[in-house]
């Protein structure tokens, strides 16, 4: 992260093993976390917060981290990122409902922020959405838009064809368009 280094009391961990891989996650992760963060939340002391608020998360569990691959514990750490983040807006919205009590909401929200909720339950919307698909189609979306994976780097990683591989995401952004139609999303 650019500004403020996290720094945590690692002697809530168990041995030095942990304290080492807690170390490697927290090398290997932050930067990243500290750029999905900032995208949701538009502030740097709040992405800074949420990161570190992430990790202290990850501290409590790291035996959920320990045995599995670095995709599956990235996916982990950043399911917990946007979680914390979307939690700290839906807080901020309240906080801003609650002054406002009595003024109207549109001088309360710009349209910025408006733009940013409706993203925001977009995102919800198509989380609920992959958790209706099979595994393989999930994966490669997943992959290509959130990880920014081309078709190449996701073949490698999933060991198969490329070819086979766009055809799959082909057929994965179809059964997605068909279930955000289904609930309701006609333009995504």
């Amino acid at each position: 992260m650019e500004a403020a280094e996290i720094f945590f009391d690692l002697q809530f961990l168990d041995g030095e093993q942990e304290k080492d891989f807690f170390e490697q996650i927290y090398e290997t992760y932050r930067d990243e976390m500290y750029r999905k963060a900032y995208r949701i939340l538009k502030n740097r002391h709040d992405a800074e917060d949420v990161v570190q608020e992430t990790f202290v998360a990850l501290m409590d569990n790291l035996d959920v981290l320990k045995n599995n691959p670095p995709q599956k514990n990235w996916n982990y750490i950043l399911t917990v990122l946007k979680n914390k983040s979307y939690n700290l807006c839906k807080q901020r919205k309240r906080r801003a409902d609650q002054e406002a009590e009595g003024e109207s909401l549109e001088n309360v929200f710009d349209d910025e922020l408006d733009v940013r909720f409706q993203k925001l339950e977009r995102r919800e919307l198509l989380a609920e959405a992959l958790k209706h698909m099979n595994k393989s189609y999930r994966d490669i979306l997943l992959l290509q838009y959130y990880h920014d994976m081309s078709i190449t780097e996701i073949a490698r990683v999933l060991g198969k064809s490329p070819d086979n591989v766009g055809h799959m995401s082909r057929r994965a952004k179809k059964k997605l368009r068909k279930l955000l139609k289904k609930y309701g999303f006609e333009s995504f």
